[in-house]
């Protein structure tokens, strides 16, 4: 999908294009805007097919921009209105323009990802709506060149090619779709098989997005998607595991098992023992010896 954001703080458009063009769905940021005029004006040279709108703006708000595109019928692109809490009633005036979306600010990575869901479900929809209408029209354009030889050859070769543009249109929605699932399905395969040689080590989701060359925001919410937790809590969880084996089966001190699991100190490493566990690695190390020696007895 085309996308246009239009909000009046550079910073905050920078940001949504770096989360939109990482979520890893077909979308690609083609154009911005500080107010509302200034996007009325681009959406009359570039297609658009989704647009991110601030509510509160100089020059035009978002929602007498939204008004004019409805009234005028200047765009079809889908609209999802960016708004903070403190201007959610807005927000309510927007949806009676029949927006159905909305962000608040700051943007979230997960509350994004829904929204590109729906709405590029919803642009798929559209374009095999489009698809339809035309092969009807198409069908009835046949059967009435059997009782007319009349009919227009320029209209039936314009409809003909209008038939191949959706077809080739929707071909390539559906391929794109299957190439980011298998895309994603091999990154995450690929960085799973990278963490669990080097998490301890100290490692960040920078160093591995540099790596595969894949951004980092995109890689997190891929990682997070795939073991329901964040990258710092996964990379955690395998060195406690570690930790727990250390503790049980060697005689290492703990700033020893500290230091082989990638902890900067010992103190950090207890203060993370003791966060997941509820005791601290000596007490743990202690009381399953303990019942280890009651077992054998």
């Amino acid at each position: 999908m085309r996308v246009m954001i239009v909000d009046d703080e550079p910073f905050i458009r920078e940001g949504l294009k770096q989360l939109i063009e990482a979520s890893g769905h077909d979308c690609r940021v083609v154009a911005e805007a500080g107010n509302g005029l200034e996007a009325l004006d681009k959406i009359k040279t570039e297609k658009i097919d989704l647009m991110f709108v601030d509510i509160k703006m100089p020059a035009m708000s978002g929602l007498e921009m939204i008004e004019r595109i409805k009234k005028y019928n200047l765009s079809d692109a889908q609209i999802v209105i960016l708004t903070g809490f403190a201007d959610f009633d807005y927000a309510r005036t927007a949806m009676r323009n029949n927006i159905t979306y909305y962000l608040l600010k700051p943007v979230q990575v997960d509350e994004l990802e829904k929204v590109l869901i729906k709405t590029e479900n919803c642009h798929i929809d559209r374009i095999n709506q489009i698809y339809r209408q035309q092969k009807k029209i198409l069908q009835e354009m046949l059967e009435d060149e059997e009782d007319d030889e009349n009919v227009d050859g320029n209209v039936m070769s314009d409809i003909l090619s209008k038939q191949k543009d959706i077809n080739f249109l929707i071909d390539e929605v559906r391929r794109n779709n299957e190439m980011r699932k298998r895309e994603k399905k091999e990154i995450g395969y690929e960085v799973d098989k990278y963490v669990a040689e080097h998490y301890r080590e100290n490692i960040s989701l920078k160093q591995i997005g540099e790596i595969f060359f894949v951004n980092n925001v995109y890689l997190g919410q891929l990682f997070k998607k795939r073991h329901n937790m964040l990258f710092k809590d996964y990379i955690t969880s395998l060195r406690m595991a570690d930790a727990e084996d250390m503790l049980l089966n060697t005689n290492k001190r703990i700033y020893q098992i500290s230091e082989e699991l990638g902890f900067t100190n010992a103190d950090i490493f207890i203060s993370k023992f003791v966060q997941l566990k509820g005791i601290t690695p000596n007490q743990y190390r202690i009381k399953n010896r303990m019942k280890s020696d009651h077992a054998e007895i």
